[in-house]
C-alpha cells in the first residue's frame, strides 16, 4: 500500500499568486491545510476537490476558498485532464472577514459560482494580481492585495447580490450600462435595444427585477454622485450638475432637494459642519487662488 505524499507549505508572509494550466499530474494534499487562506478562480477545464468521502468538480466561473486551517485535497479532474486556474495564498486582513463570509463546500471550505457579468472583472483583479507579485517590495505587495480585495468583493456580491436580476442576463447587463454610462443621456428604446427586447418587455423584466424603472435608477445614479461630489469637492452646483449628466442645474437642485431634503448648497454645508477641517481647506484653496491669478 503506497502513502500519499503531502505537499508540504510553508504560510505566506502577506500574498503570492499564479496562473497555472495543468494536466492530470497535478495534484495537491494539505491534511492540516496551508496555514494560511487559498483561493482557487476556475478560467476553464475543471478541477476535482475531494472532502471526506465527498467530491465535487469545478466549473468555469466558480471560486474555491480554503480557510488557513481546511484539509487541501485537490487536482486536476480526471474526466476532463486539464484545468486552467488562477490561485492565490494570502493572509486575510481583518476588515476582509465578513467579505469571506460564502457559503460552505466542505468544513473550512467555501465556493461561490459567478454569474457571467462578473465572471471577466474578477478575472481580471486576479490577473493583476498574479502581476503585481511579480513586482518586488511593499508597493507589489500592496498592489496585489488590492487586486484580490477586488475579486474578493466580486465574490461576495455573487453570492449576496440580487438573485433576481441575476436570474436574467439581460437586466443584469442592462443594470451595467445604467451604471457605467449614468452620466450620458438616458435612451429607453436604445437600452432595450442593446438587451435584445422590445420596449415593453424591457420596461416590465426591469421594474420586476430592481423595483423601479430604468430612469429612476439613473436618477438615483445620478443625484448618489451629485451627493459625493458636493462632500468631496469644491466645484460648483452648475459643475455638479454637469458632471452628473443633468443638463438643467435648476431641474437638478429640485431633484436634489426632493431626494435628500436639502437643496445642494444646503447639503454641502452641512457636510462641512460636521468636517470642520474640510471648510477650512476649502476656504484656504480659494484664497490661493485669488492670489495666484492676483
Amino acid at each position: 500500500m503506497s502513502l500519499r505524499r503531502v505537499n508540504l507549505h510553508t504560510p505566506v508572509s502577506t500574498i503570492f499568486g499564479d496562473e497555472f494550466r495543468v494536466g492530470l499530474r497535478y495534484t495537491n494534499w494539505r491534511p492540516e491545510g496551508s496555514g494560511d487562506w487559498l483561493l482557487i478562480y476556475t478560467e476553464s477545464g475543471s478541477g476535482r476537490i475531494v472532502s471526506g468521502e465527498r467530491e465535487y468538480f469545478t466549473r468555469p466561473g466558480e471560486i474555491l476558498l480554503y480557510e488557513p486551517k481546511a484539509i487541501q485535497d485537490y487536482g486536476t479532474n480526471p474526466g476532463v485532464e486539464r484545468w486552467h486556474l488562477l490561485w492565490t495564498h494570502f493572509m486575510a486582513r481583518p476588515l476582509w472577514q465578513p467579505w469571506l463570509q460564502w457559503p460552505s463546500l466542505a468544513p473550512r471550505v467555501r465556493l461561490v459560482a459567478l454569474p457571467s457579468e462578473m465572471r471577466s472583472p474578477c478575472r481580471d483583479a486576479l490577473r493583476r494580481m498574479v502581476r503585481a507579485c511579480r513586482i518586488p517590495g511593499s508597493v507589489g505587495t500592496e498592489l496585489a492585495m488590492t487586486a484580490l480585495k477586488e475579486a474578493i468583493l466580486w465574490g461576495r456580491m455573487a453570492c449576496s447580490g440580487d438573485l433576481s436580476i441575476r436570474a436574467d442576463p439581460r437586466i443584469a447587463r442592462a443594470v451595467a450600462l445604467l451604471t457605467d454610462h449614468f452620466k450620458e443621456p438616458f435612451n429607453l428604446p436604445d437600452l432595450a435595444r442593446r438587451c435584445g427586447l422590445s420596449v415593453s418587455r424591457f420596461s416590465y423584466l426591469f421594474r420586476q427585477a430592481v423595483g423601479q424603472t430604468p430612469g429612476q435608477l439613473v436618477e438615483q445614479l445620478r443625484l448618489s454622485h451629485a451627493g459625493h461630489l458636493l462632500r468631496l469637492t469644491f466645484l460648483n452646483v452648475g459643475e455638479i450638475s454637469a458632471q452628473c449628466g443633468f443638463q438643467d442645474p435648476f431641474y437638478f437642485t429640485n431633484r436634489f432637494r426632493k431626494r435628500y431634503g436639502l437643496s445642494p448648497r444646503l447639503f454641502r454645508a452641512k457636510s462641512q459642519q460636521s468636517k470642520p477641517g474640510l471648510a477650512t481647506a476649502g476656504s484656504t484653496s480659494r484664497r490661493l487662488l485669488r492670489q495666484g491669478s492676483s
